[in-house]
């Protein structure tokens, strides 16, 4: 590498800073780092802050799967899913963060599955540790690990993980003790990103104690708190929000309207979930958006994308720098098999979403214009 790249890649590494720091961790982890000039070694002024931040979120990915071997042939997507963000890499690489839930272990080599119950109803998913090249390559900077999958292939899954998003330099935060927040910069705002989930070592999302004890650390060093959550019963049945406790296989799927009010409440900016495998209505709550549900973004394989499992909504999101609500798009795509998130001339997905939030939260001061404009 010539000297002015290396320089010049120093200088882009610094606008990217991360930590992941569990409970018991003495301080964070962080990559920050100070830009050096391309023509002396001055350390660069820090940047200005702005007054807006614009985000996109989106649901579950999981880009293929080497669980179970078949005889039947791969449960992998052609060219290594280079092609599968091709339709919706253009939002990402343009906004200022890009987030995501990794639904599964990036693990090489056959591991120890968790115990299933029903295989009717479980599903482990195992992708290949360099499928996390598509995510970097897309403009994704953070994925959450907070969910029931990340469990699939026990301890070495969850470092394994870890290990093949932290030498991507990709944030993630989710897992108790582990990896419970992390931060980014971006305009000279400092961004605090955190997840929660059920079951397993992830923050718990039933747990709403454990949810303001974790805000109130972001929101102490952030200027900016987002909220992830995997939580809702799954399936075509449960589009709605209940507004209260769901139960799903014999588990407790937490109350996601009382999480999401309950992490505003304690100063988080942005709150968004997944996990329903449909999306789910969009609230303005306090002058904050929610979004309850984005549903399955990227599951081309071993995941129903039949009717609304299939929509794979992009939200795209403005914030001002005091965290509130400015404006946004609900971007439609839909799912294809083996090929992931298609863009959808029709705006389907946000038309539902529209239908689903009018329905649940009548209330609530937010708009959705038929090409999935967000207002108030």
């Amino acid at each position: 590498m010539h000297i002015f790249s290396h320089i010049m890649l120093s200088a882009f590494m610094a606008t990217l800073t991360m930590s992941c720091a569990g409970s018991s961790a003495s301080e964070s982890t962080s990559l920050d780092s100070i830009a050096i000039a391309a023509t002396d070694s001055t350390p660069s002024a820090p940047a200005p802050k702005t007054d807006s931040l614009t985000l996109s979120f989106v649901g579950d990915i999981m880009m293929g799967t080497t669980y179970p071997d078949s005889i039947h042939g791969t449960h992998l997507p052609k060219d290594g899913g280079r092609h599968l963000f091709d339709d919706c890499r253009d939002i990402f690489q343009r906004v200022d963060i890009a987030t995501g839930n990794l639904e599964g272990s990036f693990l090489k080599g056959p591991g120890k599955r968790r115990p299933m119950g029903n295989p009717k109803y479980y599903f482990v998913f195992r992708m290949p540790p360099e499928y996390v090249t598509n995510l970097t390559d897309a403009g994704f900077d953070f994925v959450g690990l907070a969910n029931n999958h990340i469990n699939d292939f026990g301890e070495p899954g969850r470092q394994s993980t870890m290990s093949t998003l932290r030498d991507a330099s990709l944030a993630y935060a989710g897992l108790k003790g582990l990896c419970e927040t992390a931060y980014l910069t971006r305009n000279g705002l400092r961004i605090g990103l955190t997840q929660f989930g059920h079951g397993g070592n992830n923050l718990d999302v039933t747990n709403l104690n454990e949810l303001r004890r974790v805000v109130k650390n972001l929101r102490d060093s952030a200027d900016i708190v987002i909220v992830s959550f995997h939580g809702g019963a799954e399936g075509a049945a449960h589009t709605h929000v209940p507004l209260r406790q769901e139960n799903y296989l014999g588990e407790n799927r937490g109350n996601v309207a009382e999480f999401a009010h309950a992490a505003i409440d304690a100063g988080a900016d942005v709150v968004y979930g997944h996990g329903p495998h449909v999306p789910r209505a969009v609230e303005l709550y306090k002058d904050h958006i929610i979004f309850y549900s984005l549903g399955n973004f990227c599951t081309p394989y071993r995941m129903g994308i039949a009717g609304p499992t299939g929509y794979a909504p992009v939200a795209e999101v403005t914030i001002g720098a005091d965290g509130k609500f400015r404006s946004g798009r609900i971007h439609s795509f839909i799912q294809q098999r083996g090929r992931g998130p298609v863009a959808d001339p029709t705006n389907t997905v946000a038309k539902f979403m529209r239908k689903l939030s009018q329905e649940d939260f009548p209330s609530s001061p937010l708009k959705i214009a038929d090409d999935g404009t967000l207002s108030r």
